[in-house]
């Protein structure tokens, strides 16, 4: 019996569990009368006849419970299942056992039967070596004499180069309807129904393309390079996977180029910061312990002339006053008797007007200071509508049981 391999990019997944039904593909093993992908010692055959008549000896039903325990507990779904992980690391003595009680709440094989007898008289007639059975028959693990291939960056790319990519399947397709057309084909170790989100319906629907693992490159390629081939009727377009992703990839890009252009021309420009000029009063002779208050207070004591902002920190003795209107500075210092504003009964501040050079400097920091402030309001004010309108609660309901 034919075990899923690996799974391949673009999140592969079969229907699992309901927190995990909205990924984007789903994947089944897949059946074609083959051994599953394993690294397989040399001594030992990848296939014999007698394989092969004692998979035709099988019953549809037998073959698909078979089919379905053993992708269980094949490379691909032991590799991110992380429930059945914890169910065989947890089992008594750590000897890997499964209860058939736990395996019989997974929802493919529930589908196909819950009666322990049935499916260990189905695993018993599989030539796949790939589990056994408890003495008794109550429990199941994988063979300890199959370890899983590690699950690395090396071997991903090994599987990526041996998949193939097919479109042109009607949408309403089933994945029982698809093993049934992939069986004849050599070594097809996994299939995936790749999916996308329907928001009127709020499910995911099949977008007419699957990815197939072959267990070999070759085998990949005669599948690519053979005559045209036709699922009712319609002719499939065939390519290896790795030149679908990297196509996908270069249209995202593309697209996402695009629209960062179009995002461009439809921006309104940001609006100018200007500041009034010659409203600056420089200030020195302060003591030490004033603070920015005690500034402001001195100021106010010149009538109609509102202040904008005070450049000043505790333990300064120069600062600066930027007036609210253009050419205040020099009007504000004609108010001022010999340049002299009385801070407190004994001492007084020695003002005038800014340089140039000051000027442009505390202006280029106060219009650097404010866009910045601008920048924040409204990325705050994007964060909070995307929570507002687009939010979720991860955390309310009840934890949903798992369905695979």
């Amino acid at each position: 019996m034919a075990d899923v391999a690996e799974a391949v990019p673009e999140k592969p997944q079969e229907e699992v569990k309901p927190e995990e039904e909205k990924k984007e593909e789903e994947t089944a093993p897949a059946k074609n009368g083959k051994t599953e992908e394993k690294e397989l010692p040399a001594s030992e055959p990848e296939n014999t006849d007698a394989d092969a008549d004692a998979d035709s000896d099988l019953t549809k039903q037998e073959r698909a419970i078979i089919r379905q325990v053993e992708y269980y507990f094949g490379d691909a779904n032991l590799n991110r299942d992380k429930f059945l992980r914890e169910q065989i690391e947890k089992s008594e003595g750590g000897e890997g056992w499964v209860p058939l009680s736990v395996l019989i709440t997974f929802k493919r094989l529930a589908a196909l039967t819950t009666d322990f007898q049935e499916i260990i008289d189905a695993l018993n007639k599989s030539s796949e070596g790939l589990l056994q059975v408890s003495e008794d028959k109550e429990k199941l693990r994988r063979h300890p004499e199959r370890p899983i291939p590690e699950h690395n960056e090396e071997r991903r790319k090994e599987i990526q180069e041996r998949t193939a990519y097919a479109k042109g399947f009607p949408l309403d397709s089933k994945m029982s309807d698809l093993l049934d057309f992939v069986s004849p084909y050599e070594k097809v170790v996994n299939l995936t129904m790749r999916k996308h989100y329907d928001k009127p319906t709020k499910s995911y629907k099949f977008k007419g393309s699957i990815f197939l693992t072959f267990q070999t490159k070759e085998q990949a390629k005669k599948f690519l390079e053979g005559e045209k081939i036709l699922y009712q009727e319609r002719e499939l377009l065939r390519k290896w996977q790795i030149d679908y992703l990297k196509e996908k990839q270069e249209e995202y890009q593309k697209k996402t180029e695009k629209r960062k252009s179009n995002q461009k021309k439809d921006a309104k420009p940001e609006p100018q910061i200007e500041l009034p000029k010659n409203a600056i009063v420089v200030f020195e002779g302060a003591p030490d312990t004033s603070t920015r208050e005690e500034i402001r207070e001195a100021f106010e004591k010149i009538k109609d002339f509102p202040i904008a902002y005070i450049e000043f920190n505790k333990g300064d003795i120069k600062g600066s006053v930027r007036l609210t209107e253009a050419d205040a500075a020099d009007k504000y210092l004609e108010k001022v008797e010999d340049g002299k504003l009385q801070l407190n009964d004994e001492i007084s501040l020695t003002l005038r007007k800014a340089t140039e050079d000051e000027e442009k400097e505390f202006l280029d920091k106060a219009i650097d200071f404010m866009k910045k402030r601008r920048d924040f309001s409204r990325n705050k004010n994007k964060r909070f509508n995307r929570k507002r309108h687009g939010g979720h609660d991860h955390k309310s309901g009840a934890k949903k049981a798992r369905a695979d």
